[in-house]
């Protein structure tokens, strides 16, 4: 039988590019969204590229951290051989200006969220011998002093922390997990949450503004790197080196991070 993908946060952006990625793999599809309507326009999308069968389901994660949601799937499709956390909210804006509900919130899409259904999907394969993929989806702010970030970076680092966690009980067993890390999505984010942070006519800002990722481009990095079993993947090459410095000179890379934002 075809490999089963179960998809959080696959409506629009990454999410939807990743549901049309593996439909080209000809894998069965478990499309998850709150919105019903925008699920049921990228199924027909994503049937078009493959013979096997598209589901979806509309629910809300944050009603019990995905454990209904989960159960739901599994009772009508199986359990899924490919988990994609990708369901998030940004989580950007200064501390002073988020409210209490809206950090939460954040914090429990972004990490109380895939956590528990990562669990699930553990507890279901650890003993299977057949590969399972499971597929996080963190990001550089949860290894970079991003300013105006600091739930969004709390929530994805959370993600890099239980990747590393893991590891060693994950080796014996045949589930691969996948922490993705990209730097800037071309999917609004960035002109919604990011550029009010930023100074007006910065160099540093515009290159910014000009070097965000193709998330469709993303999508099929992603799928052709979990299924080759790589561990962590950063986009893009340059973030790769950017990373790398931050880890050498924390100090200085702060500098550097920081001097696009304007302070208040």
């Amino acid at each position: 039988m075809t490999q089963l993908v179960m998809i959080t946060g696959a409506s629009a952006g990454l999410g939807e590019q990743l549901a049309y990625a593996f439909a080209r793999r000809q894998m069965r599809l478990l499309l998850l969204g709150r919105d019903h309507q925008r699920l049921a326009k990228v199924a027909r999308q994503a049937a078009r590229l493959t013979t096997a069968p598209v589901a979806i389901l509309a629910t809300d994660l944050l009603n019990d951290n995905g454990r209904s949601a989960w159960r739901r799937c599994v009772a009508r499709c199986g359990v899924p051989d490919i988990l994609v956390n990708n369901a998030a909210l940004p989580g950007f804006g200064a501390i002073n200006d988020l409210s209490l509900a809206e950090a939460q919130k954040v914090l429990q899409l972004n990490t109380a969220v895939p956590l528990t259904l990562s669990q699930l999907f553990i507890q279901a394969h650890y003993w299977t011998r057949r590969p399972s993929y499971l597929i996080n989806l963190a990001s550089a702010g949860g290894e970079l002093p991003l300013p105006y970030a600091a739930f969004h970076s709390a929530s994805k680092a959370a993600l890099l922390g239980f990747a590393r966690g893991s590891r060693f009980e994950l080796q014996v067993t045949q589930i691969h997990l996948m922490t993705v890390i990209p730097s800037l999505l071309a999917t609004g984010h960035f002109q919604q949450q990011t550029a009010p942070y930023l100074k007006a006519n910065s160099l540093i800002a515009q290159l910014l503004a000009h070097s965000q990722l193709d998330p469709a481009k993303v999508a099929k990095k992603i799928v052709t790197s979990a299924l080759r079993g790589q561990q962590i993947l950063r986009l893009p090459l340059a973030y790769q080196w950017l990373a790398a410095f931050n880890r050498l000179a924390p100090r200085i890379s702060r500098k550097i991070i920081a001097q696009p934002y304007r302070t208040r």
